[in-house]
């Protein structure tokens, strides 16, 4: 929805590329899938069917990106932890970063279509089909604002598991002023006291979560809600992604200001 402030990649906003349609097959996973990442995802539109096709780490994420630019919807994103050897890639160097093991998945839906629910659960369908990392649920709040989040990953004996996801911790807040930056921090903090998750800020447009103060409060609601009321606060429309870092076993929360769609 355009006129959303919430929404939930170590990453940049994507940009739509319209290519040919692919076929809905699952992806192999192989080495030669990793030097064949996209940059973007893919949308396409053939014989009334609109296909999308991401291959990246995180391709669901992608495949996000490619929605907000084709139709500006704002959708947050939430990695389960990826603890399993068979969910994550070798690093392409000794010592480099540990990544998520995601490879290609396609997602097709009429192209008469326009509901938002309805494509994001077809979208999502599709990725949970594939052999791609963690299962993912579609959220949406008492607003209409939707966040796609990770129920399930696999154990480290690689068995598929669900998970609470860790912005499903419920937290109190006393209203008061703070910054914005000083409110998120605060969250993280009390949602590491709760599941022992560190959970670092990372991307965002932190001149602005610096020097404008916001006042949250609740009584044990998830800490996506309050995130929620900060964001709000704010002027501008934002989306988020919450991304599992196996290198630390914490999270990055990156928060994006969308200045394609202003509020």
């Amino acid at each position: 929805m355009k006129s959303l402030k919430y929404c939930l990649a170590l990453s940049v906003v994507a940009h739509v590329i319209v290519a040919p349609a692919f076929s809905q097959t699952p992806p192999e996973k192989n080495p030669s899938e990793k030097t064949s990442f996209l940059k973007r995802a893919t949308i396409s539109e053939n014989a009334g069917t609109t296909v999308i096709t991401a291959n990246s780490p995180r391709p669901l994420a992608q495949a996000l990106d490619a929605l907000q630019q084709k139709y500006g919807w704002l959708v947050g994103y939430e990695d389960p932890q990826f603890l399993s050897k068979s969910d994550l890639a070798e690093p392409a160097t000794p010592g480099g970063q540990i990544l998520p093991a995601g490879s290609r998945f396609t997602a097709e839906f009429p192209s008469t279509v326009s509901d938002e629910e309805k494509i994001l659960q077809t979208v999502l369908d599709a990725y949970n089909s594939s052999e791609n990392p963690g299962r993912f649920e579609l959220h949406k709040t008492k607003q209409g604002a939707f966040s796609i989040v990770g129920t399930q990953a696999k154990t480290a004996q690689g068995h598929i598991t669900p998970q609470r996801p860790v912005l499903d911790a419920p937290i109190t807040f006393l209203p008061r002023q703070r910054t914005a930056t000083d409110t998120i921090n605060l969250i993280s903090r009390k949602i590491a006291v709760q599941r022992g998750v560190k959970i670092t800020l990372g991307v965002s447009p932190r001149n602005l979560l610096d020097h404008n103060n916001v006042k949250v409060s609740g009584t044990k609601v998830p800490a996506r809600e309050l995130l929620l009321q900060v964001l709000s606060s704010l002027r501008g429309t934002f989306y988020w992604r919450l991304l599992f870092d196996p290198n630390s076993k914490g999270y990055f929360l990156d928060i994006h200001l969308d200045s394609a769609h202003p509020k």
